[in-house]
């Protein structure tokens, strides 16, 4: 619900389009500095040349798949860092952070180019739920290393922030910028904004973000988008339903390529679907397909598979 993320003149930094505005983009780059600053071990000077890249993962392939991430930083020495706000909780969470990652890793390389030329990546992931389970503490650092915890490789890391995870008190460097992510009335910005100087700037983003006509723009046309994604899906299931109400009557085929035409065909198979996997079976035993295979594509039995053979 959008009325759980906004309170009086403040918008949550939990809205991707907000996190977007205050951390990703060049003029609030002293922020983000700032905010990395507090956790992750990388040389000061790294930090010279900080800037915003393009969050789109780029594609080789055509059927490849795409990928946009929330933020994509590079430091003087071509380091990656790469901040994904994950609000929901999703079960191949895990399988998307490493997606990503290898993705930020590969897409380094041009071709031809040495592997000594990679540059490492490092995946900030802000949960507001918790994702690891198994570890108490709020802030994991994860790389590759064996059993005896000796390093195989600095090439990637991983840095999972867990926000329900974050104690009442005080107790470390991000500890105030995890709070900020978590205010949830204009009393607790104002406080944050007044205890930690560095504050300051990213929850008066947040003010000036719930004041502008860009932000109900965006929530207009995010909703929008929202409807017409499911009545474009709501149209594609009604044309498959047809499409596969046809099939069905006129090939009784076993499967169908979509929810929409499973639904149709389920009505059409009542006519045609016996006929349908006898000539399916033709269709297949013509192109010398095994009875093995026949028979498990099509379910009809060797006895009907055999006259069919002896009709060919």
């Amino acid at each position: 619900m959008v009325e759980a993320f906004i309170t009086e003149n403040y918008v949550s930094p939990l809205y991707d389009f907000v996190f977007t505005e205050i951390f990703g983009t060049q003029k609030n780059i002293d922020i983000t500095m700032a905010f990395l600053k507090t956790f992750l071990d990388i040389p000061e000077d790294d930090y010279e040349r900080l800037t915003v890249v393009n969050p789109a993962l780029r594609r080789i392939f055509r059927n490849e798949k795409s990928g946009v991430v929330d933020l994509k930083l590079t430091t003087k020495s071509g380091r990656i860092i790469h901040v994904e706000l994950q609000v929901e909780n999703r079960s191949n969470l895990k399988n998307r952070i490493i997606y990503y990652a290898a993705r930020l890793i590969g897409d380094q390389l041009k071709w031809g180019e040495d592997y000594n030329k990679l540059h490492q990546v490092i995946s900030i992931i802000i949960c507001n739920h918790i994702l690891l389970e198994e570890e108490k503490s709020y802030i994991n650092e994860f790389q590759l290393r064996n059993k005896n915890n000796n390093s195989f490789t600095k090439l990637l890391k991983i840095v999972i922030l867990e926000l329900p995870k974050v104690p009442e008190n005080e107790d470390s460097a991000v500890w105030p910028w995890l709070q900020f992510f978590k205010c949830k009335e204009k009393e607790d910005f104002n406080m944050l904004a007044l205890k930690y100087p560095e504050l300051k700037k990213p929850v008066s983003c947040a003010k000036k973000m719930s004041l502008t006509e860009l932000w109900r723009d965006y929530w207009f046309h995010k909703n929008l988008y929202k409807w017409d994604e499911v009545n474009r899906i709501r149209q594609i299931k009604i044309d498959a339903r047809a499409e596969g109400l046809a099939e069905g009557k006129a090939e009784g085929l076993v499967e169908g390529k979509a929810e929409g035409r499973a639904e149709g065909r389920a009505e059409g198979h009542a006519e045609g679907h016996a006929e349908g996997k006898l000539e399916i079976a033709r269709n297949l035993i013509t192109k010398g397909s095994t009875l093995e295979f026949v028979q498990e594509v099509t379910g009809i039995s060797d006895d009907e598979i055999k006259k069919l053979q002896n009709q060919g």
